[in-house]
């Protein structure tokens, strides 16, 4: 395996997320919060994910691992996702989580992340087109392409930043992969 160096953030809208129960290995995390502002909840999280890659990314940093505020994981998912990302740090890393009608108005729990043709369904796949952010690792090629965009990353608002960067990702050929062993719970439900 290779020694990834990633920058781990939460994104918590209107300081709502739990505390993190659990101190994580070999990696800094922070509480990215985005809070109440014009238009809220359709906010500017596009510019709050540029923003945080742009002032904690260093030189050699292979990726950001993003976490929503209504999501947990316990330390194996956490291990689980390091793993994933040591073997393949240039692909997006999906953690297999499952939403709730609450936060999609559907019927039934969905998948954060599905293949094209599926829509957001029950139907499983291990290499999806798109994904939600739940718990995701991003590589370095996929965030610096997002913000050369056009539209670039930092004018992306909620609730569409996910699957624009999943647009992204296939627009440059950057694979995504659901993560084994890894079972993060969307609490949004």
């Amino acid at each position: 395996m290779r020694d990834v160096n990633f920058v781990f953030c939460r994104l918590i809208w209107e300081k709502s997320g739990p505390p993190f129960p659990f101190h994580m290995p070999r990696t800094r995390w922070h509480d990215l919060y985005l809070c109440p502002e014009p238009g809220a909840p359709f906010g500017r999280k596009g510019r709050a994910v540029e923003g945080a890659w742009k002032q904690l990314a260093e030189r050699g940093t292979n990726g950001l691992l993003l976490m929503d505020g209504d999501v947990v994981i316990d330390p194996l998912d956490f291990a689980g996702m390091l793993t994933a990302i040591a073997q393949a740090p240039e692909l997006v890393h999906v953690a297999p989580a499952r939403l709730w009608p609450a936060s999609t108005q559907q019927d039934s729990w969905t998948w954060a992340h599905w293949a094209d043709g599926h829509g957001q369904t029950q139907h499983w796949t291990d290499t999806p087109d798109r994904f939600s952010f739940n718990f995701t690792y991003l590589p370095r090629k996929l965030i610096v392409r997002a913000m050369q965009h056009k539209p670039p990353l930092n004018t992306w608002q909620f609730p569409n930043v996910d699957q624009r960067m999943s647009q992204v990702a296939k627009e440059c050929g950057i694979k995504a992969k659901v993560v084994p062993n890894c079972w993060p719970k969307h609490l949004h439900y």
